[in-house]
């Protein structure tokens, strides 16, 4: 009986434990359900009905979204969301029903009236506040597909130096050669010349009294009276009394005012060195005032006035020379001695003036020089750069960039950059050569990379754009609209062409700064190895676009080092 009590007992307890394990089994399940539940109930994905399409065809975008019926879901709204794309209509958004959740759809429709290959960028999702991106989305448009670009294989060749390009240094030489002989004949006509045919014109000088009656002649002869020039008549007058005055009474006449003239000659007189009538001294100073008023106040005398103060000059002239005194031999040599001495000073004078104008112009002349050499050189040598009109106009070189024969005719040399430095160079394990130049003048700046492979990987010419464009958002560019087409050089070098606008940061420039600028990259395959040609320039600038088609017209993939 106990033992049957016993058997009992023990079949009624394998119920309880079997329920104990299936409540403990029931509830780790439901968490479980929960988590994962909880973990998968907010999806967000977008697809579009097509990824090619003609232009001006609509493609429909559908951002699909999961989530629980208490979550709050935001869909982006704005036309400029889906830039470079065009919104055409937002359709309503539909929603459907799935056990505890909610999927929701919405719509957009959008387009692109020009061809070519473009991203449809990432959209923000809000669900209860928090944000969930789509992917980007790449769309044709009228577009073909990519060639793969397959060509010949070449034997990795080492590096060649290019030859700098001879410099100018002989011109300037025969510029400052020929200048050096040029002052020296200067100096040499001014200072020994000029001296000798003084000396020889000095012994044939007429005398002060016969060059001022001369000189009245020849004024009486000239056309000033005829052309109304009464300033320079006047001028050329009161210049012939004044200059017998200084050399026949020894006064500083030219110099003196009309006051100090007149006081000076009463001085002479009152000393008895000058025996000159008050009524004649009264006449010149009369001349000397209508002259002044004529060259200072633009006074106009009559044609009698004129010829009266004409007369009066050639009277002082007669009545100075009569009341000078008899000077005696011992006289007449302090006289000759004075005059020597007075046209000594006079040529020494001379002689300075030349020879301060002969150093300022031979200072001017090399200061240009160095002027010029200095700003070539910071062209060349600093990050300063070229104009655009040097770039356009200046002398182009032709050089082969890489070991696959990579040639290409720039406004200046590529300079080698160090790979590591460059922030949008192809992140794989390549050989890769960077050559730039840049000009913070124009601006306008170049980039080659050749990059070469140790094997070749599987990456298309689509994921060296992606990454061409990393590269320039890594580098601060914002706003920027990518636009792809296939790409054929005039030699027929086939690759793709990525190419639009956008802010870009200048990182060269001591002073910064962002300005919105055009862009074009070209990537060209060849065998395991890749060339990529980058440019940066001013939007909408037609010397930028010569230097872009002549650079694009220039390019050649040869087997051989030599540049053709």
């Amino acid at each position: 009986m106990k033992n049957e009590v016993r058997i009992m007992n023990t079949k009624g307890q394998r119920p309880k434990a079997k329920k104990a394990f299936l409540r403990m089994s029931s509830f780790w399940m439901v968490l479980f359900l929960l988590f994962t539940s909880y973990s998968f109930a907010q999806k967000v994905a977008a697809v579009v009905d097509s990824t090619q399409i003609k232009i001006g065809e609509e493609i429909k975008l559908s951002i699909l979204v999961e989530a629980d019926t208490t979550a709050s879901v935001v869909f982006p709204e704005g036309n400029n969301l889906f830039v470079p794309l065009e919104l055409l209509e937002s359709y309503k958004t539909d929603t459907l029903k799935k056990e505890a959740k909610y999927s929701l759809i919405k719509k957009y429709g959008l387009t692109q009236f020009d061809s070519g290959t473009y991203f449809i960028p990432k959209q923000k999702i809000l669900i209860d506040e928090k944000p969930f991106f789509t992917d980007s989305i790449r769309i044709a448009v009228a577009d073909v597909a990519v060639d793969t670009l397959k060509q010949k294989m070449f034997e990795i060749k080492s590096i060649v130096s290019v030859e700098k390009g001879s410099s100018n240094w002989w011109k300037y030489l025969l510029i400052v050669l020929g200048l050096i002989i040029l002052f020296g004949l200067y100096f040499y006509y001014f200072v020994f010349q000029l001296k000798d045919k003084k000396k020889k014109k000095k012994k044939a000088e007429i005398p002060p009294y016969d060059r001022a009656l001369l000189q009245l002649n020849e004024l009486d002869n000239s056309t000033l009276l005829l052309k109304s020039e009464y300033k320079n008549y006047y001028s050329e007058l009161t210049n012939i009394v004044r200059q017998y005055i200084e050399e026949e009474v020894r006064i500083d006449a030219l110099e003196s005012t009309t006051a100090e003239l007149i006081r000076k000659i009463e001085a002479q007189k009152d000393a008895g060195y000058l025996d000159l009538k008050d009524e004649t001294i009264k006449n010149l100073k009369n001349v000397l005032q209508t002259a002044d008023l004529v060259k200072f106040a633009k006074s106009k005398p009559d044609d009698a006035v004129i010829k009266a103060d004409r007369n009066l000059v050639q009277h002082i002239v007669v009545e100075t020379k009569e009341a000078i005194p008899e000077i005696s031999e011992e006289e007449r040599k302090k006289d000759e001695e004075y005059q020597l001495r007075l046209l000594e000073q006079q040529r020494k004078k001379r002689r300075f003036r030349n020879a301060a104008i002969g150093i300022v112009a031979m200072i001017i002349v090399f200061g240009g020089l160095i002027g010029y050499a200095t700003i070539s050189y910071i062209k060349e040598n600093t990050y300063l750069g070229h104009s655009m009109s040097d770039l356009v106009d200046g002398e182009w070189v032709t050089s082969q960039y890489g070991a696959s024969g990579f040639t290409i005719a720039t406004p200046q040399v590529l300079k080698r950059m160090t790979p590591i430095k460059s922030k949008d160079s192809v992140p794989l394990p390549v050989e890769t050569e960077i050559y730039a130049y840049q000009s913070h003048l124009a601006p306008f700046s170049i980039a080659l990379e050749v990059v070469t492979f140790r094997e070749k990987p599987k990456i298309t010419l689509d994921d060296i754009g992606e990454q061409i464009l990393k590269g320039y958002e890594a580098r601060g560019a914002t706003k920027l609209i990518v636009k792809y087409d296939e790409y054929e050089s005039p030699t027929g070098i086939k690759g793709l062409k990525m190419y639009g606008t956008g802010i870009f940061v200048d990182e060269e420039s001591p002073f910064g700064g962002t300005q919105e600028s055009a862009y074009e990259a070209y990537i060209f395959e060849e065998g395991r190895g890749i060339q990529i040609l980058k440019m940066l320039h001013a939007e909408d600038d037609e010397q930028a676009e010569k230097i872009v088609a002549r650079i694009l017209n220039s390019i050649t993939q040869t087997e051989n080092n030599d540049v053709r």
